[in-house]
């Protein structure tokens, strides 16, 4: 009896190890998982019944949740390259009707004054030569924000004065902000703030940035532009008012084609914060969008780095 009595407790305890082991198997496999370590395989050849049912369908939710991703990708990757096709195959064409209206333009400019004048035509050229301007600028966005989003862009990082980009941005919107009747309030220290950064690219941000205040700020209201050192870090903030109710979530206000008026009375392609959201994180920056009911705010932060 003694002896049944000691094999019975070593079977009790062989059994609750083996059970504690596989659970933590188990454990660990989900853990990966939903951390997404998609490549993790549970080893189920030493599980039986439930257990190595449990590991089987956990190494089929990684083998499925890895073909979806891998389509995922793949989908992406041809949207990307198609919509880059496609630009690239609309530029040509595109540049040689831009040439033709303007040889139409001065056409029309030497029959001003004539019996032949017909102002008709005037006004016909213009709407074509606005519509396909309109055209090239989407073009060239959409070009730019295929490559953007692909990282298929050079990026060379260089000591830069933050001071002078954003002064260099606010000098060519100045006057279309007071046209818009929007009065901008800029706060910025008077010493230099140096980061490394790509000034093309990060001036092409700034640019973006101001643009979309343009078209999407509420006239009569002020626009503020801020530069600060926080800890180190060189924090720009562009904050306005919206003319239209923010509906949208964070995340979509940066998706290619999402812009902030739904019902597109306004000008414009919706790539304006996709590409400076990509252009900032291509140089290892921190890009944020804050809402809070009608004020739209978007942050910059750069590490500052030594004057020396």
């Amino acid at each position: 009896m003694l002896i049944l009595y000691i094999v019975l407790w070593c079977a009790i305890i062989l059994a609750v190890c083996y059970i504690a082991s596989v659970l933590k198997k188990l454990q660990i496999a989900g853990e990966r998982l939903a951390a997404g370590d998609l490549t993790y395989h549970v080893d189920t050849s030493r599980m039986i019944w439930d257990f190595k049912r449990h590991g089987e369908n956990l190494n089929s939710i990684s083998a499925g949740m890895s073909r979806t991703v891998e389509e995922r990708v793949k989908s992406e990757r041809f949207k990307t390259e198609l919509i880059t096709n496609v630009s690239h195959g609309i530029k040509t064409p595109l540049t040689s009707t831009l040439n033709y209206i303007d040889l139409l333009g001065k056409e029309e400019e030497k029959l001003r004054g004539t019996p032949c004048e017909n102002t008709k035509i005037r006004e016909y050229v213009q709407i074509i030569a606005r519509q396909s301007a309109r055209l090239k600028k989407l073009t060239e966005d959409l070009i730019e924000a295929s490559k953007a989003s692909t990282g298929n862009i050079t990026v060379t990082l260089e000591k830069s004065d933050l001071n002078v980009l954003l002064s260099q941005a606010m000098g060519e919107y100045g006057e279309r902000f007071e046209r818009c009747g929007l009065d901008m309030i800029v706060r910025m220290p008077k010493e230099p703030v140096y980061v490394m950064a790509d000034g093309r690219h990060l001036f092409r941000v700034f640019d973006n940035l101001m643009n979309n205040i343009i078209k999407y700020a509420m006239p009569g209201t002020r626009v503020y532009l801020t530069l600060e050192n926080k800890g180190g870090q060189a924090v720009i903030i562009f904050r306005n008012i919206s003319k239209y109710a923010l509906d949208l979530e964070l995340d979509e206000l940066t998706e290619r084609f999402v812009r902030g008026d739904l019902s597109r009375n306004s000008e414009g392609s919706g790539l304006g914060l996709s590409i400076a959201k990509s252009l900032t994180e291509l140089q290892g920056r921190q890009f944020r969008i804050d809402t809070d009911a009608d004020l739209f705010k978007v942050t910059l932060s750069f590490p500052i780095i030594s004057c020396e």
